[in-house]
């Protein structure tokens, strides 16, 4: 028999706290690792937080910059820029957009400031926001990024740093709720020239302005400030086209009408024939003698060659000193078809113009100053002004404060961006102002499938009748027609335009120089309107005249345009389709506003003067 060694397992003795230990250690940095995972997770997430956080900041800023555009310094704004904030002397000025070139600083001379003595509201404060935005150096945004036309920058004035931080309260105050020493600001704010391409060799513009705003998130502990997010938001600024009307009636097809329906006050013109009523003499306003324009904007003055033919002053000299009544020193009728009207037309053989003669004291052979050399025919420059359906779309369905989009619900009612109650047109647009934009049928641009001049896709015809109803605005119609009849208009302030002058370099404005016709304006609308020798020095507009107007602003339709009623208008009315007349007679009456060239709408009726065109981040 042999012996056997015990075994009490002394030697294995720990093995199990080692695994137990080895597992731990596993299972904590395996939780470790999590917890890191996780930690960066949150971390990333709140970095995407706060990179969206600040984009939507800084777009809100550049909204802000286009408000100041579109109604600047009006009190409807959320906060407007005090002219102490405004850095304008970092300007380097952009000639020619050629990247080969360098810029030329500003010098306040030759090289002017941006708004650099522009105070056109005489309020002692140059208008930095205001038109307008181009023709001359200093009206026009050709700084570069690095040299601004304007910068606000809470590096510079005292006076920036405390309108940024206002404005950053304004945008976002409170922001972010419940967050702890985390701010918001808007730290920059550049405006300057908007991209330029090369065409055909010329670097041409693309825009009014670029606006560039930076905007962080900062993390702020007593005076310390750490930057949790920053972002750089550029737009491009384009102008709304609204210049483009240069008098209270424009037809792109025919003009016709055989009431007593009366444009007044500027240049009507027709890409198609035109159809006058007869007795002219009677039914159209006299006017003072002119000569052929060379463009459509160009007022020419009969004897405009003073070098040869200074009969203009001798005849502006003799009716002023004879004080006679003008019934329309303004209006004018250019065409690039034909006049068709024979009874009473003063033509004769298609004279262009009708001859005038004349010697002093008195117009000859007439007795008063009653003239119709105003009167056009086959001039090739005619044409019609062009708003562009796919633009004022975009425009309408941008955003922008006072833009209204309709779709067609049925008869003439319409539901805004297509959703809601209808609602008919004359309600929408009543006592309100605003850009109203009117879709076709079927919201697609106006088109004629079956070829007989008219567009199929149309909304029916928009007729108000015997109501009061006025608008104010720009209203785009794609109805078949619209036709006013007994309509009662709300209350309009009416301006005539300035005295008519010699434009001698056919500008189309008037030149300190330029001689011009002295004139009694009428403190009525509709009153005598007189030539007058009494030289008070240049009137640029005649007095304000409270009326009543069913439109104040522009109307453009793609249908036709009903000259029947008796409403007045003041603004412009654009038809595609051309003037026609109902059987009954029709007397409305269309001022021109001449506003609408240089400096409309009105800031005052929170219209966009502007829209962007293009959104850019630095991301």
């Amino acid at each position: 028999m042999h012996a056997t060694a015990s075994r009490d397992g002394s030697n294995e003795r720990g093995s199990a706290l080692v695994l137990a230990i080895l597992l731990i250690t596993m299972l904590t940095l395996l939780g470790v690792s999590l917890l890191m995972m996780a930690d960066t997770e949150v971390r990333i997430a709140e970095n995407e937080r706060l990179a969206a956080q600040v984009l939507y900041f800084g777009e809100s800023g550049v909204r802000m910059v286009k408000r100041w555009f579109d109604t600047p310094g009006s009190t409807a704004n959320l906060i407007n820029p005090p002219i102490a904030a405004i850095d304008r002397t970092l300007r380097r000025i952009d000639v020619d957009g050629d990247p080969s070139t360098d810029p030329m600083p500003q010098d306040g001379s030759t090289w002017p400031m941006y708004k650099q003595g522009v105070d056109l509201d005489g309020d002692g404060a140059d208008d930095v926001f205001d038109r307008p935005y181009r023709s001359s150096l200093r009206d026009t945004f050709l700084g570069t990024e690095s040299g601004p036309d304007v910068r606000i920058d809470e590096a510079g004035s005292s006076a920036a740093r405390t309108f940024l931080s206002d404005l950053s309260e304004a945008l976002m105050g409170g922001f972010p709720a419940g967050g702890v020493g985390i701010r918001a600001r808007i730290v920059r704010i550049d405006v300057y020239e908007p991209p330029r391409l090369e065409v055909a060799g010329t670097w041409t513009r693309f825009g009014v302005a670029t606006v560039a705003v930076t905007a962080r998130i900062l993390r702020v502990s007593g005076r310390s400030e750490i930057v949790l997010a920053e972002r750089v938001i550029r737009a491009v600024l384009n102008e709304a086209p609204f210049p483009g009307p240069s008098g209270p009636l424009h037809s792109c097809a025919e003009m016709r009408y055989n009431g007593n329906f009366s444009p007044h006050w500027g240049t009507v013109t027709a890409v198609g024939d035109v159809d006058l009523p007869n007795a002219l003499d009677v039914k159209v306003d006299d006017s003072i003698p002119r000569g052929i324009p060379v463009a459509a904007r160009v007022d020419a003055m009969w004897g405009s060659d003073l070098a040869a033919d200074p009969n203009w002053v001798d005849y502006a000299a003799s009716v002023g000193a004879s004080h006679l009544p003008i019934e329309d020193p303004w209006l004018r009728f250019l065409t690039a078809g034909d006049f068709l009207t024979t009874t009473g037309h003063p033509r004769g053989g298609g004279q262009q113009p009708l001859p005038f003669a004349w010697s002093p004291p008195h117009p000859a052979p007439l007795a008063d100053a009653d003239d119709h050399s105003n009167l056009f025919q086959n001039l090739p420059f005619v044409r019609c002004p062009d708003f562009d359906y796919e633009v004022w779309k975009s425009i309408a369905t941008s955003g922008g404060e006072n833009a209204h989009y309709y779709t067609w619900a049925n008869g003439s009612s319409f539901q805004e961006n297509g959703i809601g109650p209808a609602v008919t047109f004359e309600a929408i647009t009543d006592d309100r102002a605003g850009l109203f934009f009117f879709d076709t049928k079927d919201r697609r641009p106006p088109h004629d499938d079956d070829g007989d001049g008219i567009y199929d896709n149309l909304t029916p015809a928009i007729r108000i009748a015997g109501s009061t109803w006025g608008t104010r605005g720009f209203l785009y119609l794609n109805a078949e027609q619209f036709q006013t009849k007994g309509v009662t208009g709300r209350v309009a302030t009416f301006r005539a335009p300035g005295e008519p002058f010699l434009d001698q370099n056919a500008n189309a404005r008037r030149d300190e120089t330029e001689p011009y016709l002295n004139l009694e304006y009428p403190d009525t609308l509709g009153g005598v309107i007189r030539a007058t020798d009494v030289d008070d020095g240049y009137d640029g507009a005649g007095p304000a005249i409270e009326d009543e107007a069913a439109v104040w602003g522009i109307l453009y339709t793609n249908g036709f345009y009903d000259a029947t009623g008796n409403a007045k208008y003041f603004g412009s009315v654009i038809t595609k389709q051309g003037v026609i007349e109902s059987p009954a007679a029709g007397t409305p009456d269309l001022y021109w506003d001449e506003s609408i060239v240089e400096n409309w709408p009105p800031p005052e009726w929170d219209i966009p003067r502007v829209f962007i065109t293009r959104w850019e981040t630095d991301r």
